[in-house]
């Protein structure tokens, strides 16, 4: 039986302990951080073929894990606590020689823990150094993770895939440009990333609900032809672009030819049900195979049963491939489709 820290988006951490509670038979959770990190078990099941599961279908609301190695109190004095970070990287040596050792450092607010996530890591680099081992901050062979919660502190280490996420507690960043649009952008940038579906791979797409142009204009970048559909106005700095079309009408009323498009997104702020129906209405325009990356909003009481609903009525047009929520989603995931 292994433990592990899971990490959610803020509030939705219930809801990736119940995924976790309906996949893995016996396991148990229990909270850490009110509403976004908490602790689980495998209960009485092989610990990797779990991983396995995990990877192989992830669930929708986990955001992150990692294994509990080690676990110490919280002191808030710094050498101390510095004792017990050298000590447990100590016993890392067979695993991190001549290897990249990235050390992601988080604690909970409010969390006593003395250091900073990088004065945290400062820490440990001396010692994963004089082990023989490379420490990096992307690309890594292992992770090293620590989170400090008020009373307690968590250490362990583990392979980038096994974590769901090479990010530390799956937070997803990206440089905001000056010149970015929206910061709903970052969506698009970071399920291009979850879905492993290089968005300059696709050649002619179709925006529903696009302005301001957040995610129109990182596909002009990818190098994609772009229509964009909205009543409102787009951002002055796409209006000329040579590879945009602007529709301004509602998604609801618009046609096009059978196979216009090989990709399609939708970021609309509209019932779930209703923006599924006008994309469910427009799966022709997709060719067969074609992509549609889609915000289901989470309006209703039951998340688990919403998307249920909703992955049923997508599916009369599209396979579903994979639906997650998004380190940049808040009350929504993101679902990936393929054109039936």
């Amino acid at each position: 039986m292994i433990t592990f820290v899971g990490t959610a988006n803020p509030g939705f951490a219930p809801y990736a302990m119940e995924e976790l509670r309906r996949r893995i038979k016996g396991t148990k959770v229990s909270g850490l951080a009110p509403g976004e990190t908490f602790a689980f078990t495998t209960g009485d099941n092989d610990a990797e073929q779990i991983l396995t599961e995990l990877r192989r279908k992830e669930p929708i609301f986990l955001r992150h894990i990692f294994p509990i190695e080690a676990e110490k109190d919280v002191m808030n004095s710094p050498v101390k606590t510095a004792e017990v970070l050298k000590e447990y990287a100590l016993t890392l040596g067979d695993r991190v020689k001549g290897r990249k050792v990235a050390i992601q450092v988080r604690k909970e607010q409010n969390s006593p823990f003395p250091y900073t996530s990088a004065e945290g890591r400062d820490v440990i680099v001396p010692v994963i150094q004089e082990l023989g081992g490379e420490t990096v901050a992307r690309e890594a062979d292992w992770i090293i993770s620590i989170y400090a919660t008020k009373k307690t502190l968590y250490m362990g280490c583990s392979l980038p895939r096994d974590n769901l996420s090479d990010w530390p507690g799956g937070a997803v960043r990206f440089r905001k440009d000056e010149g970015l649009i929206s910061r709903a952008a970052f969506k698009l940038l970071e399920a291009e990333r979850a879905f492993n579906l290089p968005l300059d791979r696709f050649s002619n797409a179709l925006d529903l609900g696009a302005a301001p142009g957040g995610w129109t204009s990182v596909l002009l970048e990818r190098g994609l032809k772009v229509t964009a559909v909205d009543p409102a106005e787009m951002d002055p700095s796409l209006e000329t672009h040579p590879r945009l079309r602007h529709l301004r009408k509602n998604a609801a009323d618009v046609s096009f030819s059978p196979g216009s498009f090989d990709l399609l997104v939708c970021d609309m702020s509209w019932d779930p049900h209703h923006t599924c129906r006008i994309v469910s209405e427009l799966a022709p325009v997709l060719s067969a195979g074609g992509s549609g990356i889609i915000t289901l909003k989470l309006m209703y009481r039951k998340p688990f049963q919403s998307i249920q609903d909703l992955m049923e009525d997508y599916g009369h047009e599209f396979d579903i491939r994979k639906v997650k929520q998004l380190f940049h989603n808040r009350e929504e995931v993101t679902m990936w489709v393929k054109r039936k």
